[in-house]
């Protein structure tokens, strides 16, 4: 009988999607010890802490740190600026969650920095937030989470969102969870006896069911790869300067140089889905076209090995034929 499935990530889902109280003046928090690591059996119990979530509290926006490098890592100008007026007409719906900075009136954002950003356009000075107080281990988690939930990931960062919880929770590193997630595969189809062990199949479950989208052999299958894209395409991703969505069309250029040249214009003219599209369109027709001479001239050393191969020209008809086409060939080429 498989062990019984952690509550952990549900209660961390029922946390971030809490709709709380209506904002009031005085700072009520969720306290959690804080450690500097933290086993995933005591964040199982910090968890149970974070039952019931704190009062909306208003606080300065400029207080509030956005985490560099947190999954989601592309912000689309647009939405930004469509959410920022939506603000400055009806406030802002949902709360951020946030986390207090030790020795310090400063916080980490949690969960919200697509509000925090379109606060910030909107220049509004104060947010409506709930303060956690979560260690590093479940701050990350809830972080991931939040994400996961709300869908605004594209697949790249949905990877690297599910691979970090893996990760955390698994205390693995990323080439780790891929052989056990290989090894539960191949012990699956039976191609192995190297039985991936219960507790940790089970804290890959307990990922899994937040996602939702994926199992973990669709997720070892389609999105691992993902993990692999060539190094400047993936510091790209990182840095947020393009979407996933346009660099999945640039990925369709398969030679690297024009790959590299694509993806440099579509950084730098910030070019959109449709033109990319085109581009690679044109491209790929220009590449067949260069394609064609070479596919001519290996065809023509294959025949000349070929003539000096036959008994033709022991046959008067078939080597004046013979004699005829290469006059032709020679008139095509002079």
């Amino acid at each position: 009988m498989p062990p019984e499935k952690s509550s952990r990530f549900k209660t961390l889902m029922a946390v971030i999607g809490n709709k709380g109280d209506s904002a009031t003046d005085s700072v009520d928090t969720v306290s959690v010890p804080m450690e500097e690591q933290t086993s995933r059996p005591q964040a199982e119990a910090q968890a149970a802490t974070l039952n019931s979530a704190p009062k909306i509290v208003w606080v300065d926006r400029s207080k509030i740190n956005r985490d560099p490098s947190q999954a989601r890592r592309y912000f689309d100008p647009d939405e930004l600026e469509k959410m920022a007026k939506s603000m400055k007409a009806v406030g802002i719906i949902d709360p951020l969650s946030i986390r207090p900075r030790p020795d310090s009136n400063e916080y980490d954002l949690l969960a919200g920095e697509k509000r925090h950003r379109s606060a910030e356009i909107a220049e509004l000075t104060q947010v409506p937030c709930r303060i956690f107080e979560v260690d590093d281990f479940t701050a990350e988690d809830i972080k991931a989470i939040s994400n996961l939930q709300r869908g605004d990931l594209n697949k790249w960062e949905e990877t690297n969102a599910i691979m970090g919880m893996l990760c955390r929770n698994l205390q693995k590193s990323p080439e780790e969870v891929v052989s056990i997630l290989n090894r539960a595969s191949n012990q699956k189809r039976g191609l192995t006896d190297n039985v991936v062990r219960s507790e940790e199949w089970s804290i890959i479950e307990d990922v899994f069911d937040v996602v939702g989208r994926l199992t973990p052999e669709s997720f070892r299958k389609h999105r691992v790869p993902l993990l692999r894209l060539p190094e400047p395409i993936q510091e790209i991703l990182q840095q947020g300067r393009l979407s996933y969505t346009k660099v999945n069309e640039v990925l369709k250029i398969k030679d690297p140089v024009r790959q590299k040249q694509l993806l440099d214009e579509a950084v730098k003219h910030n070019l959109s889905v449709d033109t990319i599209q085109q581009k690679v369109k044109s491209l790929r027709q220009r590449h067949q076209q260069d394609d064609v001479p070479e596919a001519i001239s290996t065809k023509l050393m294959a025949v000349v090995k070929a003539i000096k191969k036959t008994k033709i020209w022991k046959d008067p008809k078939k080597s004046a034929r013979l004699e005829k086409l290469l006059q032709e060939i020679e008139t095509l080429l002079s």
